[in-house]
């Protein structure tokens, strides 16, 4: 878990930093740079690892339900933890289908495999956007599906805390220590 955790922040962090370089360089257009897929890939590791994370705390096969009870009682994981939400993880986890599903019916009009920038209502032709990310409001786009990136990252902030110091206590359970 805390691999999962760690690897998640890492990327936090270098979303981030990446941020803050092209908007210091490139004030005309910051974004730009952000284009070729590191940085989206970035927000596609730290849900992966979100999506790994949660299948500990809300497994799906029954017989594994009683480590989720567990494990959400010794981190005080509360049930509408963004973690919890399964959106965005299937939309990765099963993106070959997802995409399947979006383009059986075809569609017309711009397709981009990526967008990096402010949100803007499209108006006039459609646009298609395969994953996006909207800098004004924190939201992630897979599909057409928008997702609040920041209530996630809060929480894997705090778990990461928490298991970071459990780790330094020798890996034990018990609420002096989360």
């Amino acid at each position: 878990m805390l691999f999962n955790a760690a690897s998640a922040m890492r990327s936090v962090a270098q979303i981030n930093s990446l941020m803050t370089v092209v908007r210091e360089n490139s004030p005309e257009n910051p974004y730009a740079v952000l284009y070729g897929g590191r940085f989206l890939s970035e927000f596609q590791n730290l849900i992966v690892h979100a999506a790994a994370l949660s299948r500990y705390f809300w497994p799906v096969k029954e017989g594994h339900r009683w480590r989720g009870v567990q494990l959400r009682q010794a981190f005080q994981m509360a049930d509408d933890s963004p973690l919890r939400a399964r959106g965005l993880r299937n939309g990765f986890e099963h993106f070959d289908e997802q995409l399947d599903d979006y383009l059986k019916d075809g569609i017309v009009g711009h397709i981009l495999s990526e967008y990096i920038g402010p949100f803007d209502e499209p108006s006039g032709v459609p646009v298609h956007l395969f994953r996006a990310y909207y800098v004004d409001t924190a939201t992630f786009q897979l599909l057409g599906n928008r997702y609040e990136i920041q209530p996630i990252v809060k929480e894997l902030a705090r778990l990461h805390e928490r298991l970071q110091k459990m780790d330094k206590s020798g890996s034990m359970f018990g609420r002096e220590v989360v």
